[in-house]
């Protein structure tokens, strides 16, 4: 005797991908992060970060 349509379990693939790609989408940061930590410093930038690299080694001056 089969089993009546009613009783067939649902497929919970569909809500797995749901719960997976939510995951997914709070683990990884946003664009505008990513972009920001992607873009270059620049001049003025990089001298501000050797004079930071000087002071964190301990020359003052």
């Amino acid at each position: 005797m089969t089993k009546h349509v009613i009783d067939k379990p649902k497929d919970r693939s569909e809500i797995r991908a749901r719960e997976y790609m939510r995951l997914e989408r709070e683990e990884t940061p946003h664009a505008a992060v990513r972009g920001l930590h992607a873009r270059s410093l620049g001049a003025r930038g990089a001298a501000r970060m050797r004079e930071f690299l000087r002071i964190e080694r301990g020359r003052e001056a």
